[in-house]
């Protein structure tokens, strides 16, 4: 296993797509929080909430979110990539089993994952210092730790819907139009036929809101003098974020990673069995 590891490795190293997509998440993570942190110091906010607004927060949880599509897009290529260049069968024949060549993808894409994470989450911390608006340290890392897990759970879905596809363009095209169209047509209709309660579970809004509701719950925690935990502005926030029916972060987090076993599962099954003569 260990050599199938360090194969694996070397395979995502010795190409250039791991950094070409690490550094639009990088950017993308500092933007936004720069971007959020900012805002908080305008002095018109200032004036009205007493203080710094920590708008920091929740567009950290927003630029993670964003930034996640190219974990997504990288471990799409786990299996795909191989598949297209056709050197997926000299890593079969190279493994004692082909399940031991894809537990060996999961665990390396698992771990770039990590560092996708941590990437992002270290660009979104510069973000928040270039812009003055660095909120308490407990908080911060809380949903920094948020972040990471989403980005390795993201990372993993891709690998095994490209696993289950078993085609690059088909993988890569079809997560992105699914994230970006497909569910969030299929959520506005299921909210305009009185179905809101649905939309939370399903895998896209799920692997969102861990990180968002979290981001807005820690946002108004530490929020300034009277304005703290402002219940009427907190729900209508989440009403118009379209969370009304959302459950608790941690709930999320496990409806997205129970998609992301099941489609893992799914992609293990498939590739197992493919024909790749």
């Amino acid at each position: 296993m260990n050599l199938l590891i360090k194969a694996e490795y070397r395979k995502v190293f010795t190409t250039k797509l791991w950094w070409a997509l690490l550094i639009p998440a990088a950017v993308l993570s500092m933007a936004f929080t720069w971007g959020g942190a900012l805002l908080g110091t305008l002095g018109d906010m200032d004036r009205e909430v007493g203080g710094v607004l920590p708008l920091a927060i929740p567009a950290f949880g927003q630029g993670i979110n964003f930034a996640s599509v190219f974990g997504l897009i990288l471990g799409g290529t786990a299996v795909t990539g191989e598949i297209r260049h056709k050197t997926i069968t000299t890593s079969y024949l190279t493994g004692s089993t082909r399940g031991a060549v894809l537990a060996a993808k999961l665990f390396v894409y698992s771990t770039i994952g990590a560092v996708y994470g941590v990437v992002c989450m270290l660009c979104a911390t510069l973000g928040a210092v270039f812009g003055d608006n660095l909120p308490n340290a407990a908080d911060w890392f809380t949903l920094a730790g948020a972040g990471v897990v989403a980005m390795i759970m993201w990372t993993l879905l891709g690998v095994g819907v490209g696993a289950l596809v078993g085609n690059q363009v088909g993988t890569t095209v079809g997560l992105i139009v699914y994230v970006l169209i497909v569910e969030p047509i299929i959520s506005a209709v299921l909210r305009g036929n009185e179905l809101g309660e649905i939309p939370p579970y399903l895998l896209n809004t799920s692997g969102g809101s861990m990180v968002t509701d979290l981001s807005l719950d820690l946002f108004f925690e530490n929020l300034p003098g009277s304005s703290r935990r402002n219940e009427r502005a907190y729900e209508e926030l989440r009403e118009f974020l379209n969370m009304t029916h959302s459950p608790q972060w941690w709930v999320s987090a496990l409806i997205f990673i129970a998609w992301s076993v099941a489609i893992g599962l799914a992609g293990w099954l498939v590739a197992r069995r493919r024909d790749i003569t």
